[in-house]
Formats: C-alpha cells, structure tokens, sequence
C-alpha cells in the first residue's frame, strides 16, 4: 500500500497553493466577449467596455454585457437579458430598458430625472450615488 512520507506534509499543500495563485490572475480577468460595437451602439454577448458616448444615444443588445457610458449621452436603450449598464444621463433624456435582470444605473449631467420606460420581467432601473 501506498506510506505516508513526511514530505508530503509539506510538498502536497505547497503545491495546491502553488496552484491557487497561479489561478487567480486568470479568474480575475474578464473575457471580452464576442459582438459589435459602433459608436455608442454595443451588440453582443458578455463584453466589457468603458464608451465615450460622443453626443450620441447609447445603445446596448444582448447578454451579460458590462458598460460604462462616460460623456455626453443623451439618452439610452436596452433590450436583452443580464446586462449591466452605468451612464450619465441629459437632462430629461429617454432611458428604455426591455427584456430581462437588466441592471441600469445612471447619473443626471446636471438637474432633473430621465424620461423612464421599462417593460420586461426583473429590471432594475436606479439612480447613481
């Protein structure tokens, strides 16, 4: 049968933390997914971008994206399922979320609260602290 060496008391947990470490650099990094992007618009399955929205509306499609619109954005629309979505908002600009666990937060570039709608099952629409 197979003896216990006292050096596997220290080699076997060595290594597992050996491991471990390596792992973690590659968990921690996120995929960039796979999709377009044009402009403000963003199409596509678990992407991760921080966008300048340059005057333009923003616009996110698909699933588990991750986006933070930076900018002059005057207004946003979502339809998919599980994205998450920081902007700052105009004034009074259209923010339309549709589909499914959306999670948009957003910010006012000055006073007032956007011109909401939402339709879909479990959204979540709120303003940024």
């Amino acid at each position: 049968m197979f003896r216990y060496h006292a050096a596997a008391r220290y080699v076997l947990p060595a290594f597992a933390a050996s491991l471990a470490v390596a792992a973690t650099p590659l968990a921690a990094q996120r995929n960039n997914g796979t999709g377009t992007r044009d402009g403000a618009a963003v199409s596509g399955v678990d992407q991760a971008h921080q966008i300048d929205c340059g005057g333009q509306p923003a616009q996110v499609s698909g699933s588990d994206n991750h986006i933070d619109f930076v900018g002059d954005c005057p207004g946003l629309t979502v339809n998919g399922v599980g994205n998450q979505i920081s902007i700052t908002l105009r004034p009074g600009a259209p923010l339309t979320v549709s589909g499914v666990d959306n999670v948009v937060t957003w910010r006012m570039a000055g006073k007032g609260r956007p011109k909401l709608a939402v339709s879909g099952v479990d959204n979540q629409v709120r303003p940024g602290r």
